[in-house]
């Protein structure tokens, strides 16, 4: 079961990964709840909810909704209910299909009890609270001994708290059809949304054709609108947990809160498509969550409710995926202390009043920009764990100070606009020349004193803290390619706390991409590009190490940021190759 090969849904709400016509991962009713459906993470107790058929094609019919055509003529179109906790499957079966649904709760350690609660009816109840899933078979034929339908129908699964609530014996009209034509209406709307994608379109990079760059364009910005929480704004990193970086290893983490670096680069991405709604919910978010007693962003990361996430803990009984133990849920990570969040989201919210000219919006957070400002210059000599998180090893790393100076670039940028003083310059100039002084031997290090080369350097051009074509970043660059770059992608360090980096960082890879369009090197940009592509096998999901032999994605799947990168690099290169005006 290779998660290259998977597609996934979201609603908004959680996310689904469809494996075949299986669904193997479902958690209810969101992202970070225990999973209905974890086959993913147990081949034996996950549970799953499979429609037996062989594959003939899979893709996507619009973002979040999976067609699939089977051999013999039948058809399963899946998706999750928009405004719902809920997953439908529209089924269209001229010849018989059966159907096995296996509901487990409590992360596959309590199978469900299962209730016939009339004709085609069910409810799967957990053994210890009133949670269930309501079933709904809605058939012509159907065999119930067997669950085998026939003809075209719906089967509706619903989560609910307790039985309150539910659909059956409610005096309600049940229309599911109507909630499902308007999900796909409501998906297909939002990709006449954005913008860039005619540009896109006419793009041509080596095996890939105009129409196939769209699809992945498109599919990136459905994930990314996808994985924002709706109730607050928040998006989470990926919808899964502990898929792992190398088979059968222990680099296996939950992905499934609201990273403040992350959800700052999905931010950039939305606002370069077009997406500006959604770009200020998430920054409306993360400025709910300063804390104007201690450092801004107390936590690198968050539950999608603002709470502080659980915990890290270890699942026992679940084997792993393909084996990988341990399954772990909660993360470790939001204890950490991680110096560049302020900049990041400093950026995105200098981006967005670029792109919008919004002032009333930017002088509603001066508070927030202010107090970060004020922070960051008078704690930029602290150390850090770094972007990459290594567990227990702090230092002075240089991307943390370069989005430290960020952070104050850009309030002082702000602050311009709005014709209000900048007391933030000589803290930005003295930490500009603190970098220089301690950071820098002939090429940007990775801490003082290292001569370890890091992808994260890629940025500096990226944030405009150096030009592209300084010779300390080129020389800097050299070093990425000639320790970091594996068969054309690149890793994002030699080693970790945890030992050896085996498996190129589809991030650091985009990075590269990014800086090769800049430099004009814009045949060996498409092929980074080109290269990832290949590894989604048709499906343009994005995970967030890539196997370069067996083009294949590891990790979490999909990846926010990565995907948020890929629309990043496909817009910067329409707009070098096609053109810098708008449609």
């Amino acid at each position: 079961m290779q998660t290259t090969r998977m597609l996934c849904l979201n609603n908004e709400f959680t996310g689904a990964l469809i494996h075949g016509t299986e669904i193997v991962w479902l958690p209810f009713p969101r992202y970070d709840s225990s999973p209905v459906f974890a086959k993913l993470l147990d081949e034996e107790r996950g549970g799953s909810f499979l429609v037996e058929g062989e594959v003939e094609s899979q893709s996507y019919l619009v973002p979040n909704v999976v067609e699939t055509k089977l051999k013999g003529g039948g058809e399963v179109v899946d998706l999750l209910l928009r405004g719902e906790h809920a997953l439908v499957r529209k089924i269209r079966a001229p010849n018989p299909l059966k159907m096995k649904v296996n509901v487990t709760f409590n992360y596959g350690r309590d199978k469900a009890k299962v209730q016939r609660l009339a004709k085609g009816i069910y409810k799967f109840s957990n053994p210890e609270n009133s949670e269930f899933l309501e079933l709904h078979i809605l058939f012509p034929e159907m065999d119930e001994e067997t669950w085998t339908v026939s003809g075209e129908g719906y089967v509706f699964l619903g989560h609910f708290s307790d039985d309150r609530f539910g659909i059956y014996g409610k005096d309600v009209k049940f229309d599911l059809s109507r909630g499902f034509e308007r999900t796909i209406y409501y998906w297909r709307s939002q990709l006449k949304r954005g913008k860039s994608r005619g540009k896109v379109a006419k793009l041509e990079l080596s095996g890939l054709s105009g129409e196939e760059l769209l699809n992945a364009y498109d599919t990136s910005v459905g994930v990314l609108l996808g994985l924002l929480y709706n109730p607050t704004g928040a998006i989470v990193a990926a919808p899964t947990t502990s898929l792992p970086e190398i088979e059968g290893g222990s680099r296996n983490w939950d992905y499934r809160f609201a990273w403040v670096r992350d959800s700052a680069i999905v931010a950039d991405a939305l606002i370069s498509a077009g997406y500006l709604t959604e770009a200020r919910r998430i920054l409306d978010f993360f400025s709910r969550m300063v804390s104007f007693t201690t450092k801004p962003f107390l936590y690198p990361l968050y539950a999608v409710d603002g709470s502080v996430p659980p915990k890290e803990v270890e699942i026992p009984w679940l084997s792993g995926y393909l084996n990988s133990r341990p399954v772990r849920v909660g993360n470790a990570a939001a204890a950490q202390l991680q110096l560049d969040l302020e900049g990041f989201f400093m950026d995105a919210l200098h981006k967005y009043f670029v792109a919008t000219g919004d002032t009333n919006y930017v002088r509603g957070h001066l508070d927030v920009i202010e107090y970060i400002a004020d922070w960051v210059s008078e704690n930029w000599k602290l150390e850090d764990v770094g972007i990459w998180e290594e567990r227990g090893v702090r230092a002075h790393y240089t991307h943390s100070k370069v989005m430290m100076w960020v952070a104050l670039d850009r309030a002082g940028k702000i602050m311009k606009s709005l014709d209000r003083e900048n007391r933030w310059r000589d803290s930005r100039n003295e930490l500009r020349e603190w970098i220089n002084e301690n950071l820098v031997k002939e090429r940007f290090l990775k801490k003082p004193g290292s001569e370890e080369v890091d992808a994260a350097l890629l940025t500096l051009p990226l944030y405009d803290f150096v030009e592209v074509t300084d010779q300390r970043f080129l020389n800097t660059l050299s070093e990425v390619e000639r320790r970091l770059v594996v068969k054309g992608q690149v890793k994002r360090y030699e080693r970790d706390f945890l030992g050896e980096a085996k498996y190129p960082f589809t991030l650091a890879s985009l990075w590269l991409a990014r800086v090769y369009l800049r430099l004009g090197r814009m045949e060996e940009s498409a092929k980074i590009v080109s290269g990832i592509l290949e590894a989604t096998g048709g499906t343009y999901l994005v995970g967030e190490h890539i196997d370069p032999d067996r083009k294949q994605f590891t990790g979490n799947f999909p990846q926010a940021f990565a995907q948020a990168n890929l629309i990043l690099t496909l817009r910067e290169m329409a707009n070098a190759t096609v053109g810098d005006a708008e449609e």
